[in-house]
């Protein structure tokens, strides 16, 4: 399948479709790039690549040659100020972590479950030939082939299981991710056997927060306050209620 995003050239999306064709072909994009994907219409821009990985160590030594930094924690910087962010998996599968997670006994953490989350998005992306062209007349401006991509209910997982986590001194992020979530749910292709695929380990505490965020009053009324700052596109939120109705359906 075949992707393409419009920009400017030597802009932002230019040079992130750029910069990925470059990195080893294990990582796994997820983030605000994923998003634009996944949603194949207009979204907010990003201004860096998030990825997931299996055994960052094997990758690092190759991102550092290519980086003008590289941090500890899977932090690089590349040319034209490009951040890019590696998150190291489980060394396990998804299925495998899910499975000693029960067999623990114990509740889950918000930590555990968004490990949880990132490990699943990493072990279902799937490939996308992403393709950027020149807004103004559709010129190719950067190809990345056979990309893997985190599925639009990888990212879904992923953000739901990350917002608990934001600290409230970053407010901006926490309206990002809720309004990424939004639009994923409603244009980002949403395939609904994925989510039963889901354990149910991470499956009902994603549903539940999906419910509390666009679904009951008091949480809705807070998450329209906080996106409305994104208004192209604005989020349509009766379409979020719907599609998160639809997730809960499957819960049931």
């Amino acid at each position: 399948m075949t992707v393409l995003l419009s920009g400017r050239r030597g802009g932002t999306t230019h040079r992130e479709v750029a910069l990925l064709a470059s990195l080893p072909p294990d990582l796994r994009l997820i983030g605000g790039l994923a998003v634009m994907v996944r949603v194949g219409t207009p979204h907010r821009t990003t201004v860096d690549l998030d990825t997931v990985a299996r055994h960052l160590d094997l990758h690092h030594v190759a991102l550092s040659r290519m980086a003008l930094t590289a941090e500890a924690g899977g932090q690089y910087t590349f040319v034209g100020d490009l951040d890019l962010d590696v998150i190291d998996v489980a060394p396990v599968s998804a299925t495998e972590l899910a499975g000693q997670l029960v067999a623990g006994g114990e509740p889950v953490s918000d930590l555990e479950l968004n490990a949880l989350a990132h490990t699943w998005a990493h072990d279902t992306a799937t490939p996308l030939d992403i393709i950027a062209v020149d807004e103004a007349n559709g010129e190719v401006l950067a190809t990345a082939d056979d990309r893997l991509v985190a599925t639009t209910t990888g990212i879904v997982v992923m953000k739901a299981s990350t917002i608990p986590l934001r600290a409230s001194s970053r407010p901006e992020k926490r309206a990002s991710d809720l309004y990424d979530l939004g639009r994923l749910l409603v244009a980002g292709d949403l395939q609904h056997p994925n989510f039963a695929a889901l354990p149910t380990i991470l499956l009902e505490p994603i549903a539940e927060r999906l419910a509390a965020w666009f679904i009951e009053d008091a949480g809705r009324d807070r998450t329209y306050r906080e996106v409305r700052r994104f208004d192209e596109p604005r989020l349509d939120l009766d379409a979020t209620a719907d599609a998160v109705d639809e997730i809960l359906s499957i819960q049931r």
